[in-house]
This record gives C-alpha cells, sequence and structure tokens, in this order.
C-alpha cells in the first residue's frame, strides 16, 4: 500500500470515529432521532385526544444519565422536534404552557430476534410541560399555496 492510500484512510477512519464519539458526547445528542438500536421515536397530534409522543426506553435512559428528569427529557424531545409538525390541530410553531403529554414508552421486544421489533406500553404517562420550540418552521397553508 503507498503512503497516499494509508493517511487517506488514517484521515477517514479518524473522521468516521470523531462523527460517532461527537453525536453521542454533544449535550443534546441523547436527541437523535435515527437510532435503529433503540428505536425510533414519534409524536402524533389527535385532534380528540392531544399529544402523543412515542420515546424508546433508551432515549430516555440516556437524558437521565445526563441529569435530566423524564419530564425535562420530555420537553427537550418536543422542542426540537414538534416544530417541524404542520397541522390544524395544535399549532407547534409558538409556545404552550402547560400542554399535556401522553408519552408511551417504545421497549425491543426481544421474542422476534435476531430482527429488532420494538413495542409501546399500553398505558401512556402523562407530563405537563412548558413547550417552547427550539427553531422555527414554515409550514404552507394550502388554502393559500400556489397552484400549478
Amino acid at each position: 500500500m503507498n503512503k497516499h492510500c494509508l493517511v487517506g484512510i488514517a484521515t477517514l477512519a479518524f473522521l468516521s470515529s470523531t462523527a460517532l464519539v461527537g453525536a453521542n458526547e454533544q449535550p443534546d445528542g441523547w436527541l437523535r432521532w435515527n437510532d435503529d438500536a433503540r428505536g425510533h421515536p414519534a409524536i402524533t397530534l389527535n385532534a380528540t385526544t392531544g399529544i402523543h409522543v412515542a420515546m424508546p426506553e433508551g432515549m430516555i435512559a440516556e437524558a437521565i444519565a445526563l441529569g435530566k428528569t423524564k419530564e425535562q427529557a420530555v420537553t427537550a424531545f418536543l422542542d426540537r422536534y414538534a416544530p417541524g409538525m404542520c397541522t390544524d390541530v395544535a399549532d407547534m410553531l409558538v409556545a404552550h404552557d402547560r400542554l399535556t403529554v401522553h408519552v408511551h414508552m417504545q421497549k425491543q421486544d426481544d421474542r422476534f430476534m435476531p430482527v429488532r421489533m420494538f413495542v409501546l406500553d399500553d398505558e401512556a404517562q402523562d407530563f405537563v410541560v412548558n413547550y417552547t420550540p427550539d427553531r422555527p418552521a414554515h409550514c404552507i397553508d394550502p388554502d393559500t399555496a400556489p397552484t400549478s
């Protein structure tokens, strides 16, 4: 192998390990959405029953290990991901005080191994949170959207 190839491989290995370690060491790295090993969270807005969140146990465990409570984890999760939900069921572009959120914990079901399958607890835990979107989102109003 030539010297340039070895330098390239070493650089790629360093960048890959830095990216992987960096994501988990970030203060909010536990908020990563796409993690096949611990499950995938979900937010559902329902006109009759309100806001439902499915949160992987691993996500909550990571937040708790960082000193957060479950309520703080739910709040941070919503603040990060709910602004992008454009719907007329709830306006997630603005802050909401004392918002009730129904949280279902997501657990891995080992009966299906080696395939990873996740199931939700039947009973939800209710949290009352102060929601503050952490980023702006731009929703399209279908009544005023341009047509082609």
